[in-house]
């Protein structure tokens, strides 16, 4: 540092001083603080002006020196040795969110997945319902229908829709495990749309659901509709309850005092007759039917416990008539059918369908053709999914309770159907359970 002060002195010196001066330097002061010179006392001019000028210079000068040999020491640098040669500096990436210590260290996609969760647990209990019955076309048997259902006890009891195993007494009956055993209609329930089927020659311990409580439902509430259409296991969708008390009056089944659960999840052909179940695996309802996209409707799980009371009742009467030497209890009377699936149209679910299908019928009330059993006597007569049935006998029908009346008084039907734009009269004979 001092070998450069001097030479920065130096070269002031003989820039600024007269050429016949004897520049000499004070130690104490700036290197131009004096000049010395043989002429006497005769100062030029111009050396004042370089000697006020250098001044001026020096003082930038030693900015320079301090700034650039200085600054390392007054302001040191945090900087690691690999930061300082990087071009880009390196930044730590957020840690993933595991849920904190409360939640044990699982990751979002585990906690999170309440769905997965709830088809785990319900799951090993939801089957596959096949119904055979003769082809029209090749006239063997095959399968003409098939659903869903859940069991509801060890011994092989399962629940599904009426519709489903339409008119037959014994069904096929496929397990999660890849099993498929023959089953026995035990009971039907036409108006409430509830059937109870006994899995036969199973020796064999099976899964159940838990069954839960359909009066503490409350709209906004996530529900899984779960099935096994086409002997597919697992077809889950899933939503929210949109009404838990949706009247039977409402939706214009003026016999019937039961309320429905409505939902958007969706209700198709292939999980009809599977549990409705909320988050906690437990089953609220049985999927009945989908009217149009969004809205769906399920039969409540009280109401299947009411009919599975029954289904116990019958079970000891017929208990009964084995322990006191009879070879079967009565036979019970023959069901008619005519192997459709309907739903009640009211004003609301009309101006839905309207808003929703331009080729939607101009009707203010009947029932909607929901779904047709191949082979049964609807399909034979021409009866189609979408037409809406009007009157039949030429009586009025505002009801589904109104076809299932004319059907059990073993008339023939005279039914008037809107097919679109389309009016269609059809004749229909009702046939009884094989």
């Amino acid at each position: 540092m001092a070998a450069f002060r001097r030479s920065v002195c130096e070269i002031l010196r003989s820039s600024i001083c007269p050429k016949v001066a004897s520049p000499q330097v004070t130690r104490t002061g700036l290197c131009l603080r004096t000049c010395s010179t043989s002429v006497g006392n005769n100062t030029p001019k111009a050396y004042k002006y370089f000697r006020d000028s250098g001044i001026v210079v020096g003082c930038f000068a030693w900015g320079y020196v301090i700034g650039k040999f200085g600054a390392p020491y007054l302001w040191p640098s945090t900087d690691s040795e690999e930061e300082k040669s990087s071009i880009v500096k390196k930044v730590d990436a957020a840690e993933p969110f595991y849920g904190g210590e409360g939640y044990g260290g699982i990751p979002r996609s585990k906690q999170f997945n309440f769905i997965a969760d709830v088809v785990e647990i319900a799951s090993p209990a939801v089957v596959y319902i096949e119904i055979q019955g003769k082809n029209p076309f090749t006239g063997g048997r095959a399968p003409t229908s098939n659903g869903s259902g859940f069991i509801v006890r060890e011994d092989g009891l399962v629940v599904t829709n009426a519709h489903v195993v339409a008119n037959k007494r014994f069904v096929k009956v496929r397990l999660q495990d890849g099993r498929l055993l023959d089953g026995a209609v035990v009971l039907v329930d036409q108006a409430a749309d509830i059937a109870a089927v006994k899995i036969l020659n199973c020796n064999t311990t099976l899964k159940t659901v838990k069954l839960g409580n359909s009066s503490t439902l409350r709209p906004g509430e996530w529900v899984v509709a779960m099935g096994s259409p086409l002997s597919l296991s697992n077809t889950i969708t899933a939503g929210v309850i949109s009404s838990v008390q949706r009247g039977s009056r409402e939706l214009g089944l003026r016999h019937n005092d039961m309320d429905y659960i409505q939902t958007d999840a969706a209700i198709n052909f292939g999980n009809s007759g599977g549990p409705l179940v909320n988050l906690d695996g437990e089953v609220i309802g049985v999927n009945t039917m989908k009217v149009t996209t969004g809205i769906s409707f399920a039969i409540p799980i009280d109401k299947v416990k009411d009919f599975l009371k029954s289904v116990e009742e019958k079970e000891k009467a017929q208990k009964g008539w084995f322990g006191r030497g009879q070879v079967a209890p009565p036979a019970p009377p023959k069901r008619r059918y005519l192997g459709v699936t309907m739903v009640t149209l009211t004003p609301n679910i009309i101006m839905e369908l309207q808003e929703r299908r331009t080729d939607f019928p101009d009707v203010r009330a009947g029932v909607l053709v929901h779904r047709i059993i191949v082979g049964s006597p609807a399909y034979s007569a021409g009866i189609r999914p979408g037409d809406v049935i009007t009157s039949i006998n030429g009586r009025q029908v505002t009801s589904a309770r109104d076809i299932y009346d004319a059907v059990n008084s073993g008339q023939q039907l005279k039914i008037t159907c809107h097919r679109g734009r389309t009016v269609h009269h059809l004749q229909v004979t009702p046939e009884e359970a094989d």
